[in-house]
């Protein structure tokens, strides 16, 4: 899937089509990519919350798809033609979105360094390795202008950190998740229940806290009795 500025926007007209390319990509690669980067932003939506960071998305990507306007009608008339050749096309997918992301992701969420066959790393190149995989001649306007949308919604221009969806969409959201999560009540059932059971064990174990601070320690810790443990031992200190 790719998008022309020339002559789809310029002379076209078609303005829709700047949303609608979001919606897919080229190749199986891409998709994979950009599905493990999208799972590994759950670690900004808990920093933000998930009503900031839903907000986040939406105005990310709306500044973004104005900026890859901007940029591209800035390169056509600053670029020679046989270079604006290669700019001119914009790859299909949420690269905005995708790299608006990436930019909180490298402000907000702390960096660790590990160990990966026998080198020290930070344990973030996985997520910036998987991104320049997704990056192109046709994938540059796009990922610049996500990166750029995420520093905007970061120094907070025109108080964009404030918006939040209205109170009547995010009930409909909640509607429909439940419509979801609702076919699923059976199979989470067993997986609640295993759930409480790891609480009761940790309880026993740390008798002075209290059911949601175990509770916040297994979700920081996403499910791991070890880490929870490492965790509310660092909080009695």
């Amino acid at each position: 899937m790719r998008l022309r500025f020339v002559p789809h926007i310029t002379r076209d007209w078609q303005i829709w089509r700047l949303a609608s390319i979001q919606l897919g990509v080229a190749t199986t690669t891409e998709l994979t990519s950009t599905l493990v980067i999208v799972y590994r932003m759950r670690s900004v939506e808990r920093i933000l919350g998930t009503r900031k960071f839903a907000a986040f998305v939406f105005v990310a990507g709306v500044v973004g798809l104005t900026l890859s306007v901007v940029l591209l009608a800035g390169a056509r008339w600053m670029l020679p033609a046989r270079i604006y050749g290669a700019v001119n096309m914009v790859a299909g997918g949420p690269l905005v979105t995708v790299f608006a992301c990436l930019a909180q992701y490298y402000m907000l969420v702390p960096s660790k360094r590990v160990r990966a066959l026998g080198v020290t790393v930070g344990d973030k190149w996985l997520t910036y390795g998987l991104a320049a995989n997704l990056l192109g001649e046709s994938a540059a306007v796009p990922a610049l202008a996500g990166i750029m949308a995420g520093a905007v919604y970061a120094a907070d221009v025109a108080g964009l950190k404030q918006w939040r969806f209205p109170q009547c969409v995010e009930h409909a959201a909640v509607r429909l998740m439940s419509l979801v999560t609702s076919r699923q009540a059976r199979v989470q059932r067993p997986a609640n229940r295993a759930h409480q059971e790891l609480i009761g064990r940790l309880q026993g174990m740390f008798p002075a806290a209290g059911h949601e601070q175990i509770a916040q320690a297994l979700r920081l810790a996403a499910g791991d009795a070890d880490r929870a443990v490492s965790i509310l031992l660092s909080g009695s200190q």
